[in-house]
């Protein structure tokens, strides 16, 4: 079921967990912000003549309303298709002469650009940069384009049996917050977005105060922030408007939706509130959706698919929000292996439902055992260790902390909060978030 796996990591991430300090964490870096506002984070690692650049737009879901949903996502697919001083040919020559590797990415918290370049290249590389962040061109025929880029995509989304189901549960679980849209809007409004809506919301939002940039590699302090500092020349410091604040929702009660499908095999997503990064309770979280369903040490797995063969694939995913999380518990059964005579699907499946709630139910009530809690944090700090090994990783992570508000000592700080989790720390924060929950269930037609 690997397919099930990366049709959905492309917007979120399974299980990212923070852990112990990373390699080559003995260098430090620096954090400074420029009179314009701008936040800029280097670390340099001598000797291998590459530099990584990572930069954070404070520009994702928490800005766009329901009538504009999927405007972030919109803008930054047009970044890289001309400026007002270069047009997308002068732009792709320019990335391929720093390497070739240059993209943007929206995600529900932020707009990331990203690039790896030589040392030699850098600073070539960050004129580039700043000047898609301050002199983006929204031609209408390239908007055309990537509009209609946009509802493929959607096309495509919806034939995935796995995404779809991971929306509609989202759809379910939050009622007054952005996190639930998906992640490209919805198709009147992708339809109805104009060239001038894209500009007014590049020009509000893609400003050096709402900017982090975050460089690692071959390359010193003081060439990385002067070069910065000159791309972004002439830019003065622009707040951005006070967006409205996500409220933190509760689920009074349990609900499940059925839908029915052309398909063979049975999808079940289980899903419940969880905290967001900010929260003093995030890493006795990570630690509980270990315990829970990440790894053939997990409860999931232990008891759904080895002792009970409820499952094909199973697995959580808690993706790693600023603010008010969740945690989606899931399962692909075959419905008609286990049926029998005089059994329906439907109520094949209540079983695995009501299985599953009891795991998920008993992560609240009965301690892990000291094996079932080490493995948990040795499996989320050793994956959190693999998350660092590239350089653009590295990246990656001192600037994502300082964009969402935690500050780049959380990448090395979260690994102590995982080592202190304890057994009834599990137990608290499972018995606090995983109480009520949506289901959402796909059968086959019969």
């Amino acid at each position: 079921m690997l397919r099930i796996r990366s049709a959905i990591g492309v917007f979120l991430v399974i299980i990212c967990f923070g852990g112990f300090a990373c390699a080559d964490d003995t260098v430090s870096y620096s954090r400074t912000e420029l009179p314009n506002g701008l936040t800029v984070i280097v670390k340099p690692e001598t000797g291998a003549g590459i530099v990584a650049i990572e930069v954070f737009i404070r520009a994702g879901a928490d800005v766009e309303r329901e009538s504009n949903a999927g405007i972030g996502a919109f803008v930054a697919r047009t970044l890289l298709a001309g400026t007002r001083n270069r047009r997308a040919e002068s732009v792709a020559a320019v990335v391929d002469a720093v390497g070739g590797n240059l993209q943007v990415e929206w995600t529900q918290d932020y707009t990331e650009v990203k690039a790896i370049t030589t040392s030699s290249n850098f600073d070539e590389a960050m004129g580039l940069i700043a000047d898609i962040l301050t002199n983006a061109d929204f031609r209408s025929p390239w908007v055309e384009t990537v509009r209609q880029d946009i509802l493929r995509e959607m096309d495509a989304g919806d034939d995935d049996i796995f995404v779809s189901a991971y929306d509609r549960m989202k759809r379910l679980l939050y009622t007054d917050n952005p996190y639930g849209r998906p992640m490209l809007g919805y198709r009147r409004t992708v339809r109805a977005i104009t060239p001038d809506d894209l500009r007014a919301f590049y020009e509000k939002y893609y400003v050096p105060s709402n900017m982090v940039i975050s460089i690692v590699g071959d390359i010193t302090r003081q060439h990385a922030e002067e070069r910065v500092r000159k791309a972004f020349a002439g830019t003065g410091r622009k707040e951005v408007p006070k967006t409205r604040p996500i409220p933190y929702e509760t689920l009074e009660r349990s609900n499940a939706e059925v839908q029915e499908q052309q398909i063979k095999v049975a999808y079940l997503m289980l899903g419940c509130f969880a905290p967001g990064v900010n929260s003093a309770d995030y890493a006795a979280a990570q630690v509980a959706a270990v315990a829970l369903g990440v790894g053939k040490g997990s409860r999931m797995f232990q008891v759904l698919r080895e002792e009970k063969g409820l499952a094909y694939d199973l697995g959580v995913i808690y993706p790693r929000l600023k603010n008010q999380s969740h945690i989606a518990a899931y399962i692909v059964t075959d419905p008609y292996r286990r049926t029998l005579p005089g059994m329906s699907v439907e109520m094949m499946l209540t079983e695995v439902k009501d299985a599953l709630v009891n795991e998920i139910n008993r992560m609240g009530t009965e301690l892990l055992s000291p094996s079932e809690l080490e493995r948990a944090k040795r499996f989320a700090i050793g994956r959190y260790a693999l998350d660092h090994q590239r350089m653009r990783d590295r990246a990656f992570y001192l600037g994502w902390a300082e964009a969402v508000g935690v500050g780049a000592e959380f990448d090395s700080a979260l690994s102590s909060k995982i080592e202190a989790v304890t057994a009834e720390d599990v137990r608290r924060v499972s018995r606090k978030y995983f109480n009520n929950y949506v289901v959402v269930i796909v059968l086959p037609k019969e």
